[in-house]
């Protein structure tokens, strides 16, 4: 299924997706990436603000990453423009699902991985390239990194529990639910860092200087995720139902919103 590498996804029917869903999202893919690229001006207002802030200027978190989602177009075209991002939101918690109620191995199976022998590291890259789109877009190498940060918490929860990687199939509510919203505030991050890496190139003193910043857009933009996303039982979701594009479209859309500045 195209595993051989982590930078590499896969190219045939991902069986972690509904019948149907993938032609259903197509829909929603523009033909060009620049379909969904900020007017001048808002955009031009994204990139003063977190220049100001890397200066230690006027601006905060808040208003930076606000404009950036005003710049995207608002809430609603920021969470339909994550096509990419969806997807691997839907694969992310079918996959887990499976875990819990059909067994690591017989997961495995199905997704056609070769497990003997392999490490934990080696599979989780593996199950990186099923969830993630081949890396052609922008918007498919932002998915893809959030899908190694979900990834990495997987691995925390493995590694916690003796590297005992059937230890999946015990995963309570409370760390499926903690990976996806992971997953999700890691994809609104890496979109916005994607958009305005730019600037942090430009005015960030050193390398330290611009991981300082990185970090605390991160902490602040998981705050927010977790904070609007824990009333919501992922665990309890329906992967295979069709309409499960909708819901997590509506998920992110909430999500953008609690981020937009509206002024």
């Amino acid at each position: 299924m195209g595993t051989s590498s982590i930078f590499n996804g896969p190219t045939d029917k991902n069986p972690l997706l509904p019948d149907g869903f993938e032609e259903e999202m197509d829909e929603y893919k523009p033909e060009d990436e620049e379909d969904y690229l900020p007017e001048d001006g808002l955009w031009q207002d994204a990139k003063t603000s977190i220049s100001k802030y890397i200066n230690n200027g006027f601006s905060d978190k808040r208003s930076v990453v606000g404009k950036h989602v005003k710049a995207l177009g608002g809430a609603g075209t920021s969470a339909k423009a994550a096509v990419s991002g969806r997807k691997s939101t839907v694969r992310l918690g079918s996959l887990l699902k499976d875990f819990v109620n059909d067994g690591v191995i017989n997961t495995l199976n199905k997704l056609k991985i070769d497990y003997v022998g392999k490490s934990v590291e080696s599979l989780l890259s593996e199950l990186v390239n099923i969830l993630s789109e081949e890396s052609v877009t922008k918007e498919d190498i932002v998915a893809k990194n959030a899908t190694i940060e979900a990834m990495s918490k997987i691995y925390e929860y493995i590694e916690d529990n003796e590297m005992d990687i059937k230890t999946l199939e015990n995963m309570g509510e409370d760390i499926f639910n903690e990976i996806m919203s992971l997953y999700i505030s890691s994809y609104i991050f890496e979109r916005m860092f994607s958009d305005l890496e730019s600037r942090l190139e430009k005015y960030a003193d050193n390398e330290e200087r611009a991981y300082e910043i990185e970090v605390e857009f991160k902490d602040y933009i998981q705050s927010k995720v977790e904070i609007e996303l824990s009333n919501i039982q992922f665990n309890n979701l329906d992967y295979d139902d069709l309409d499960i594009q909708n819901q997590i479209q509506n998920i992110y859309r909430k999500c953008y919103e609690v981020m937009e500045v509206l002024r």
